[in-house]
């Protein structure tokens, strides 16, 4: 008959220390001489929470701050002409309506006869002045044939 091995109790050490503690503690009495009682685990975890739900409100209102006052952005279309190479060249005016100096995201695209969107571009601004407007010149790629419209649309 075969015998089976007794379970045998798992050593545990202080996490300061190293010495062999009871399967309870954490810290040693060496260690814990004012014999305070530690957190336990499900503290350590709801602090931690606690801390990055703070952490990502204290950057949100950041972040709302810093944005406040830029914006919004309005933009026309002044004119657009073929290129050599299947490019369009366009001249595209853009206001920032708002109180403090920014940068718009915009975009480009470009309609063919039966209103379908035929190629479109991205590009960021420069820095605009609140209450100001510049004029940029931006170059579409890829269009053969002149299209029928160019609009543009721009936000913060």
């Amino acid at each position: 008959m075969t015998r089976q091995p007794e379970p045998r109790e798992e050593t545990r050490h202080c996490i300061k220390c190293g010495r062999e503690i009871g399967p309870d503690e954490t810290i040693c009495a060496v260690c814990n001489r004012a014999g305070m009682t530690t957190p336990s685990a499900t503290q350590y975890h709801g602090t931690m929470v606690a801390a990055i739900i703070a952490g990502v409100a204290a950057l949100a209102l950041a972040g709302s701050f810093a944005m406040r006052d830029i914006g919004p952005f309005s933009a026309q279309v002044v004119s657009s002409a073929p290129a050599a190479g299947d490019r369009l060249e366009v001249v595209v005016a853009v206001a920032n309506d708002g109180e403090r100096t920014g940068r718009a995201r915009c975009r480009l695209a470009a309609y063919d006869g039966s209103g379908r969107t035929t190629r479109t571009l991205g590009f960021v601004t420069v820095e605009i002045d609140g209450g100001q407007r510049v004029e940029m010149q931006e170059t579409m790629p890829g269009i053969a044939t002149a299209p029928t419209r160019v609009a543009v649309s721009c936000e913060g």
